[in-house]
């Protein structure tokens, strides 16, 4: 089998083996009398459920497997620094969920659509909370940008493919994994808390914004050629998002949260494809510039 058959046969046994796994950690609970996933929650150390731990680790344990047996290998993983030359991507890649944010926050506060709650809690406070979100949403965030960057974004540029394909590949495939923890482990009132949406609609929409950060992520990985700007990007969504959210720092209202929604909202996520396709414009660039030298 050539690299090219073995690379697609490889990503298809990735998407279906993380697909399939999330419905059998359903059934999992399931046959533990655990079908009211409303009481399950997201958070594994508050009571998560033994399918929602299989369904969050299955796509390292495929990655593993096809690393180690399906002949994909472990060299050029993408676990490599690579700092010496990309110290400003690892610096945008630390700045870029900020700035985003900040900006969200500054425009939905302007237009009504984002209210400060708590005044109670200080910077101080919240940059000691955020310290420590960036510390364990660290550790966590290195086995997904291992799978989704350091494997699937890696492979599928293998092939040589338009830029847009792999956008929506990488997309899709990150998403529809996501299928069974939308429309089963997460409860109707956490969706309803980031965007007053049905699950079906929620997960359309949801596609449609994981997408668009794929640009982003797949042209900060494919200047570096390293997983670690990434951890440090989705480090700091995490870290910086839900502090404001949990703690009641600040509240979207639900008539314009389909713009200012943090996660998902039009606004953020207009800014963050302008960012990724900045990104491919800046590597356009870089790539004419290393052929004209040639």
């Amino acid at each position: 089998m050539n690299d090219v058959k073995k690379i697609r046969r490889n990503i298809l046994i990735f998407a279906i083996f993380c697909t399939i796994c999330g419905w059998i950690g359903y059934l999992i609970d399931l046959s533990a009398n655990r079908a009211h996933y409303e009481n399950i929650g997201t958070n594994i150390d508050e009571g998560g459920s033994l399918g929602l731990i299989l369904w969050l680790i299955s796509p390292m344990i495929c990655t593993i497997i096809l690393r180690t047996f399906g002949g994909d290998g472990w060299k050029n993983a993408g676990f490599a620094p690579n700092l010496k030359d990309n110290k400003m991507m690892y610096l945008i890649s630390f700045l870029i969920y900020p700035t985003v944010t900040l900006t969200v926050v500054i425009l939905g506060t302007m237009t009504g659509g984002i209210r400060f709650l708590n005044a109670n809690i200080t910077i101080k406070t919240y940059i000691g909370i955020l310290f420590v979100q960036i510390a364990t949403q660290f550790i966590k965030n290195i086995f997904e940008e291992s799978v989704w960057r350091a494997y699937l974004t890696n492979q599928l540029l293998k092939l040589k493919l338009s830029d847009l394909k792999i956008y929506l590949l990488v997309g899709f495939i990150w998403w529809i994994w996501h299928l069974p923890y939308i429309m089963i482990f997460l409860s109707e009132s956490e969706i309803y808390n980031v965007l007053p949406v049905g699950r079906g609609t929620f997960f359309l929409i949801g596609f449609i914004v994981v997408t668009c950060w794929s640009v982003m992520y797949t042209e900060i990985f494919r200047i570096t050629k390293t997983l670690w700007p990434l951890v440090i990007a989705h480090t700091m969504e995490d870290a910086v998002i839900n502090p404001l959210l949990l703690m009641g720092i600040l509240s979207v209202e639900k008539s314009q949260a389909i713009f200012f929604s943090l996660s998902v909202g039009i606004v953020p996520t207009i800014l963050y494809l302008t960012v990724g396709l900045t990104i491919r414009r800046w590597r356009k660039k870089q790539e004419q510039s290393q052929v004209a030298k040639l």
